[in-house]
Formats: structure tokens, sequence, C-alpha cells
């Protein structure tokens, strides 16, 4: 899978890019990690949806409609700062999920989440999800752990863009990158870069 230019338009998520999620292979972390009768049960409320590059999935304040169970590709969490553009605090591949909050309570997103990255995910209702949660313990314990690790994961980028080189910060970013694309080549411009 290769990146795209950055300056490509940004779209809504399209009810076209769907197939029914029994056809595709689950890669996400989230859902292996599962017991088989839970994410069996996930999948079988779930949608496959293409994750084109420059798609946004949210808005900042948007109402959380979707979670997304990422299988490729890269979704970047960006939060707005006045008079300068966003900068990523997030970065979620085959990992992990987009809407994450839906289990903390919270129905609207933090960030503006955006696809960096071309690829595919499971999409789940959130009112499916929610309803999930609540009907089985097991699963909100496995999404806990999940949550944990991304805020360890969102603190440590807090702390390396703020004490690192750019250098280093470049390396980091680019081996996060590798490791959520699954692949050892992908295209990136120099302005998204800076």
């Amino acid at each position: 899978m290769a990146w795209q230019p950055l300056l490509m338009p940004r779209k809504k998520h399209e009810e076209s890019h769907m197939s029914p999620a029994k056809t595709v292979p689950v890669t996400n972390g989230v859902l292996r990690s599962l017991s088989h009768p839970i994410s069996q049960r996930l999948l079988a409320r779930c949608q496959q949806v293409n994750l084109t590059y420059g798609e946004e999935l949210a808005e900042l304040g948007d109402k959380i409609k979707h979670v997304y169970f990422v299988n490729s590709g890269v979704v970047s969490l960006l939060a707005p700062v006045d008079g300068h553009a966003s900068v990523e605090v997030g970065l979620i591949g085959r990992e992990g999920l987009v809407g994450i909050s839906l289990l903390l309570g919270v129905g609207v997103s933090p960030v503006r989440v955006l696809v960096q990255g071309t690829g595919s995910a499971m999409r789940m209702d959130a009112a499916a999800f929610r309803a999930e949660i609540k009907r089985t313990p097991a699963l909100a314990a496995g999404l806990n752990r999940y949550l944990y690790t991304f805020i360890a994961q969102i603190a440590q980028t807090a702390a390396c863009n703020r004490h690192h080189i750019l250098t280093a910060r470049l390396a980091r970013w680019l081996l996060m990158t590798h490791d959520r694309m699954s692949a050892d080549e992908f295209y990136l411009t120099q302005a998204f870069l800076a």
C-alpha cells in the first residue's frame, strides 16, 4: 500500500465502500485478542469498509457514529492548535480502533480523525458497540487494556515531541508508520513530513 500526496481532497466516509465482514480476513489486533465467540459476535455486527487517503472519519466535536477496527492502513488523530497547523497526537493502525472514547461513555470525537494511509477496517455502529460493551464484561476488559496501551503511546508521543530532536522524532514516526502499514516502502511528500 502506497501513501498518496498530502493535498488530496478530504471527504466523509462513503457507504459504497462497504462489504460484509465475513468476506475479509481479520488482522485487527483488538479483535484478534478477544475470545473467538466475542470477536465473531462483533464481526457479525460489522461491515468491511475501505479507508481512503485523505478521508475524514470524524471532525473535532462530531458525534461518533461508528467505531473502526482498523485492518490495514494508518489513521491519524489530529488536535487543533490555535493559529497553527493541527498536531498529530495519535496514530492508529491494525493494532487498534477508532472511536475508543465510546468505551468511556463519551459520544463525541475529541480530535479530528483523518486517514493518512489507505487500507481497510471493520466498521461497527456506535449504538451496537455500546450495547456489546454493556453485554460483555470480557469485551470491556479487553478494550480497557487497549485503551491503557493507547494512552501510554499518546504520552510517549507528547514527551518525544517536546524533548527529542527533529531527526529522532522523524525516526520514531517512520518506525510507527512502518509497523502500521506492514510494508517496507510507503510514499509521502516533504510537505507531509514537515
